[in-house]
């Protein structure tokens, strides 16, 4: 069950990823408006995967990966609140884009990359514990969450790179999960709190 529900958010950040339009103007507005509400309730649940990953890292790592995967949900989600959010109502309520619009875009865009470097940083955290602890089971997971993490960098959910981006990202937290979900045993699991 927790393979997919780390998966999930990926997944579904992949699928609207197919309807995030490239450019925002009146005819795309209320579309990007809304789709930006939706998605600032998804993008911390992929912040949240992160989280649940690095349960099963050393603390001297876990603490730090945590504080990044908070990073990436506040500096990412407040990118979706300017550019996203903001800018679709503005546009809307301007008819078009305007200069007026433009600090909003600045402002999120440099608190999104921040928080997508966060993200990336989360992964590699997630990534070499589960190849230390996992070996090669965990190298799939590895490579996709690392390629995905950092195709993010530049291509939020914008497809292709975007849509790619996501579905690696899904592709790789799921198969970490799997991983280390095959390397415990049911007694353990069911004893562990």
């Amino acid at each position: 069950m927790r393979t997919l529900l780390v998966a999930l958010p990926g997944l579904v950040l992949a699928g609207i990823g197919l309807t995030h339009p490239h450019h925002l103007d009146a005819s795309t507005a209320q579309w990007w408006q809304n789709m930006h509400i939706i998605l600032a309730v998804i993008f911390p649940l992929l912040g949240a995967a992160q989280w649940v990953l690095l349960a099963d890292t050393p603390k001297y790592v876990r603490y730090p990966g945590r504080v990044l995967a908070f990073g990436f949900v506040v500096f990412y989600g407040a990118l979706d609140a300017l550019a996203g959010i903001g800018g679709g109502a503005m546009t809307l309520a301007n008819g078009g884009r305007t200069s007026a619009d433009e600090p909003l875009f600045k402002i999120g865009n440099q608190l999104g990359t921040v928080g997508a470097w966060c993200f990336l940083a989360a992964s590699v955290a997630i990534v070499a514990c589960a190849l230390l602890k996992y070996k090669l089971k965990a190298l799939p997971g590895a490579v996709f969450l690392l390629f995905g993490s950092y195709l993010f960098l530049s291509s939020h959910i914008y497809w292709p790179k975007g849509v790619i981006a996501c579905t690696c990202i899904a592709i790789g937290l799921a198969a970490i999960s799997y991983a280390s979900a095959s390397g415990r045993s049911a007694i353990e699991d069911s004893t562990r709190t």
